[in-house]
C-alpha cells in the first residue's frame, strides 16, 4: 500500500485500535501491542517489546542511526467506559459515522497513536535512505495511572532518550502543549482527645480542629498565590490555555470568565477531595483527615507548597505527603516547539497557540531527562474520558500532515 493509502486508511486504523480494549485498570496492553507490532511488520518495520510489568508491554521501533534523535510517543491504555448504556454507539465499536470515529480512547489517545504509526511507516524509509538521524516510535503502557511501567521506566532504562519528543495526546490540530502543571496531593491530619459526646468539654474534637485547619490551609494557599511569578516566556501560553478552557466549557453554560481560567492555570488550585473522621455520633472524635489535591503552575515547586502549609498549620494539624510531581515545560523558543508552530501555520494556514494544561502527561518524564517535549495530537481535551468520545477524521488528517512537515524539517529532508 502506498503512503497515500496509509494516510487515507487512518480512520479504519483508529477504529481497529479502539476495537481492542485496553482499559486501565488493569491496563493490559498485550493485545494492542501485538496488533501494532504486526502492523509495523506488515509495513517492513521491526519492533521490540519492553515489559516492566506483566501483561503491560511497550512497543519500540527505531529507524535510521546517529543524531539527531526524535521520539514519537503515544499510550495504548484507556480509561474505563463507565455506564455502557449511556453511549450512543458501543464504546469499543470504533464506529465511523459522519466524519467521526467513536469509541473509548478515540481522542485519548488511539487517534494520536494511529497517526504516529502511519507517519512513522511513511517516513522510515526516507530517513533511513538519507542517513538523516534516528526516528523512534513508542507505543507505551500505563499512562492513565501514572506511566510508571511505561514512559517512566523506558526513560530510566535509557530506551527513550533523544534530542526532542512529540507526544500525540489530544491537543486539537490548531494547538500544542508546551507544559503542564505539577501535582501536590497531601493529607491534612488533625488529632484530638476522645470523650463522651454528652460532655464534649472533656475532649478535644478533631473534626473541629480539621475544619479550622482547612480554612487556614486555604488562606495560606491564597496568600502564596499572590506572590507567584510565572516564567515570562509562558505568559502567552497561560492566556491561550485560559481561552481554550473557556471555549471548552462555554457550551455547558457555566458562568465563568477568562480571568477565572487564567487564575486556574496560573496559580495553585485548591480542592479538598476526601474527608474522614470520627467513629460514632456520641463520641468526641480524636482523629480527622482531609485529602487535598493541588495543581501547581511552573515557577513553583511542590516542596515550597508543602513547607508553606506546614508552617501555616503548625500546632493545628499535620501535613503528610501523598503524591507530588513538578510542574514542567519546554521553552516555546526550543527548535521542536518552533517547528510544530511553523508546521501548523504553514500546513493549516492557522496561527497556532501554545498552551499549558492543568493535568499531567508522560511528557514530564521526558522533560525531566532534559528532552524538549511538545504535545500535539488529534482530538479535543474536553472529550477525553467522556461518554460518546470521538475523534474527527479531519483532525486525524490535519495532525498527520503537520507532523509529516515537522519531522521532515527536523531531519532537514526536502519537501
Amino acid at each position: 500500500m502506498g503512503s497515500g493509502g496509509l494516510r487515507s486508511g487512518l480512520p479504519e486504523l483508529v477504529s481497529k485500535l479502539i476495537q481492542i480494549p485496553s482499559v486501565n485498570p488493569p491496563g493490559f496492553t498485550v493485545n494492542v501491542a501485538g496488533f501494532i507490532k504486526d502492523w509495523l511488520s506488515t509495513h517492513g518495520l521491526s519492533s521490540s517489546i519492553y515489559e516492566y510489568s506483566k501483561d503491560k508491554p511497550n512497543v519500540i521501533a527505531k529507524v535510521g542511526k546517529g543524531k539527531p534523535v526524535l521520539i514519537l510517543n503515544g499510550h495504548m491504555d484507556v480509561v474505563p467506559p463507565g455506564d455502557e448504556s449511556r453511549w450512543t454507539y458501543p464504546p469499543f465499536s470504533g464506529k465511523i459515522v459522519e466524519g467521526r470515529v467513536f469509541g473509548r480512547g478515540s481522542t485519548d489517545m488511539k487517534g494520536g497513536l494511529a497517526v504516529i504509526m502511519v507517519v512513522f511507516a511513511e517516513l522510515a524509509p526516507i530517513i533511513e535512505e538519507a542517513g538523516a538521524g534516528t526516528l523512534i516510535f513508542s507505543a507505551t503502557a500505563d499512562e492513565e495511572v501514572g506511566g510508571h511501567t511505561g514512559v517512566e521506566a523506558l526513560v530510566k532504562d535509557g530506551v527513550l532518550v533523544g534530542d526532542a519528543a512529540i507526544i500525540t495526546e489530544p491537543s486539537g490540530s490548531t494547538r500544542y502543549y508546551v507544559g503542564e502543571k505539577g501535582l501536590c496531593q497531601v493529607r491534612i491530619v488533625a488529632r484530638g482527645k476522645p470523650a463522651h459526646g454528652s460532655l464534649p468539654i472533656l475532649g478535644d474534637n478533631a473534626i473541629m480542629r480539621l475544619m479550622k485547619a482547612i480554612e487556614r490551609a486555604q488562606e495560606v494557599i491564597d496568600g502564596f498565590n499572590k506572590s507567584i511569578s510565572i516564567p515570562s516566556e509562558l505568559i502567552d501560553a497561560i492566556r491561550n490555555s485560559a481561552e481554550a478552557y473557556l471555549e471548552a466549557v462555554g457550551a455547558s453554560g457555566a458562568k465563568l470568565s477568562l480571568s477565572d481560567f487564567e487564575k486556574v492555570v496560573g496559580t495553585i488550585s485548591f480542592n479538598p477531595g476526601v474527608i474522614r473522621g470520627g467513629s460514632k455520633v456520641n463520641m468526641v472524635p480524636d482523629y480527622a483527615e482531609l485529602e487535598l489535591d493541588m495543581r501547581i503552575p511552573p515557577g513553583v515547586s511542590p516542596s515550597q507548597v508543602i513547607d508553606k502549609l506546614r508552617s501555616g498549620l503548625n500546632g493545628l494539624a499535620d501535613v503528610e505527603v501523598m503524591d507530588v510531581s513538578d510542574p514542567n515545560y519546554t521553552s516555546p523558543s526550543e527548535r521542536i516547539a518552533q517547528l510544530v508552530h511553523e508546521g501548523i501555520e504553514r500546513v493549516l494556514k492557522i496561527v497556532p497557540k501554545p498552551i499549558i494544561v492543568t493535568g499531567a502527561t508522560d511528557g514530564r518524564y521526558l522533560r525531566a531527562r532534559g528532552i524538549p517535549t511538545i504535545v500535539y495530537g488529534p482530538g479535543e481535551l474536553a472529550l477525553a474520558h467522556a461518554y460518546d468520545e470521538y475523534v474527527t477524521i479531519e483532525d486525524l488528517f490535519r495532525v498527520h500532515d503537520v507532523l509529516t512537515y515537522v519531522i521532515r524539517r527536523f531531519f532537514n529532508l526536502g519537501g
